[in-house]
């Protein structure tokens, strides 16, 4: 069941990108997973949004990311958590500095190395990106409508293949799955998501609800990153 719920939140934080239209445009959809790229290789960025997911409870991961990966790559990510209104400030925060990682959840702390997760020390997290292995048909698969608006992109994506993509137990039944994406100098400026579905494991059963909104800001122009004084303790 975790294992699911893990894969469901981490499809939505890196696929987060999609809206309603009776046909796809290929070069709409291939535009917004350009911006996507930029955004995961660009030399700085701030990240700042929310992350609601509803199974049997309704849950709010609010997300305060800033990534430097010129030369040794640094990232600060904070999590607070809200479950069942009882919040929880800094719940989570993980840092990377100088090839290490540093983790706090709560009163646990740990420590480990960059290469541990995929990393480099002078890396980038577009490492991270699971499409750069898709072609442009493939990933244009994915879709089935798109429209767009200005900078504003929307897309509706095929549920069956989401489904398959996250869950290939067959577990997830999933209704809805749409991204809309706002890009600006092609880089992604907001990105939000929704995914609507069912989940049916063993004897569990549950509705699962997911809505992803993110502002990305600083791009290329964030130059410092400030990291707690006692990270050498974790």
């Amino acid at each position: 069941m975790k294992k699911i719920l893990t894969r469901i939140l981490a499809f939505c934080l890196m696929f987060s990108l999609v809206g309603c239209s009776s046909k796809t445009n290929r070069n709409d959809i291939l535009t917004v997973f350009d911006a996507l790229d930029s955004t995961l290789e660009a030399t700085s960025a701030h990240i700042k949004g929310t992350l609601e997911y509803s199974t049997d409870d309704k849950n709010i991961i609010s997300l305060d990311i800033s990534y430097i990966q010129e030369d040794n790559l640094q990232v600060k990510a904070i999590m607070d958590l809200e479950s069942n209104k009882n919040k929880i400030p800094d719940y989570l925060q993980f840092y990377i500095k100088d090839g290490k990682t540093y983790l706090k959840n709560l009163d646990t702390t740990s420590q480990s190395v960059v290469e541990n997760i995929g990393l480099q020390k002078d890396g980038k997290i577009s490492v991270f990106n699971p499409f750069t292995s898709y072609t442009d048909d493939k990933l244009v698969s994915f879709f089935t409508s798109s429209s767009k608006k200005g900078d504003t992109y929307n897309l509706e994506l095929d549920p069956k293949q989401v489904a398959t993509l996250i869950d290939s137990m067959g577990t997830l039944s999933i209704s809805k799955c749409s991204v809309q994406a706002t890009i600006k100098d092609d880089y992604l400026e907001n990105i939000s998501l929704t995914l609507d579905g069912y989940m049916a494991y063993s004897d569990y059963t549950s509705d699962v609800n997911i809505v992803l909104n993110c502002d990305i800001d600083q791009i290329n122009s964030l130059s410092q990153i400030t990291f707690p004084d006692d990270l050498t303790a974790y």
